[in-house]
């Protein structure tokens, strides 16, 4: 690491940390915050926004300036199932459309803990149903997102699996929050290196997402048999509490027979690639992001 990417580092790190918990400002503020910060992430002008309406669901296009024309990303947005929005997220979906050079479609799900589990999953089943419906004679559709939304992301492709549904090209997963059990060694191993995540703040947001057993493969689906999945890159920060998420579910997907590829980032964060604008290895974590999409459509 040199030294302007660790004076680079050690000033998010210091911000993250300072960064109020939705415990301790309520989930609205939280939600505000969350919001506010956009504000120093603003995409390219060149990448054209599209607003649609899916039923009733606010969703955006993301268009670059070039892009394949039969290329399509569908980008779940992260936040804890609890925060998070097409505003908050669309500087990191704009330039992971502008790498993938594919059409990308993100939109606002249903929130907890005003809608609990399922009600965001049948949002994002909405979403991708619609581009099914629409372009999945003629287009190529893959899968992004992160942290919960990478959950939603692998959820989702848990009940395509079990209903034998029509899959994506390809998906990529953010530092997935996929067992909301919160049970895995690197919660402890990693608790004084995650400058965004505590267990007992995970634990206690996974129960604003639901009340139900958490095991459930749509709710942790880690827990899901990937038997017939198309393939998976993940990528996780090395510090991250959730960095065994990620190793085991490249066991699990593994010993399934998919094709997948894990890549663990060292000293990075969770999602760090939401501060590309300031962080080479954002930028280039998404540039790997945008060659495993192409190289699948």
């Amino acid at each position: 690491m040199n030294k302007r990417t660790s004076h680079i580092l050690s000033a998010i790190f210091k911000q993250l940390r300072s960064r109020p918990t939705y415990e301790s400002v309520g989930v609205d503020n939280y939600r505000l915050l969350l919001e506010k910060s956009a504000i120093a992430f603003k995409p390219d002008k060149s990448v054209n926004r599209v607003p649609v309406r899916i039923k009733t669901i606010d969703a955006e296009w993301l268009i670059p300036l070039h892009h394949h024309e039969n290329r399509i990303v569908m980008y779940t947005h992260g936040g804890g199932y609890i925060a998070g929005s097409i505003n908050s997220h669309r500087d990191l979906a704009s330039r992971i459309a502008t790498a993938c050079s594919a059409k990308l479609l993100i939109f606002n799900y249903r929130l907890a803990p005003e809608h609990t589990f399922p009600q965001g999953l049948k949002d994002v089943k909405t979403v991708y149903q619609w581009l099914l419906d629409n372009y999945g004679n003629t287009h190529k559709i893959s899968l992004a997102g992160d942290s919960a939304g990478a959950g939603l992301t692998l959820a989702l492709l848990s009940g395509l699996l079990m209903e034998k549904s029509p899959l994506p090209v390809c998906s990529v997963l953010i530092s997935p929050w996929i067992d909301l059990e919160c049970k895995n060694k690197s919660h402890i191993k990693n608790q004084e290196k995650d400058p965004m995540l505590t267990q007992s703040v995970l634990k206690k947001t996974a129960r604003l997402y639901t009340d139900q057993d958490l095991s459930n493969p749509l709710i942790s689906p880690i827990n899901n048999n990937f038997s017939g999945i198309t393939p998976i890159l993940i990528q996780a920060g090395e510090h991250e509490i959730l960095i065994d998420d990620s190793r085991i579910l490249a066991q699990k997907l593994k010993a399934s027979g998919a094709t997948v590829k894990l890549e663990i980032w060292e000293d990075m964060f969770h999602v760090w690639h939401y501060f590309a604008k300031y962080l080479s290895e954002g930028r280039q974590a998404i540039q790997k992001t945008g060659a495993f999409i192409q190289q699948y459509s």
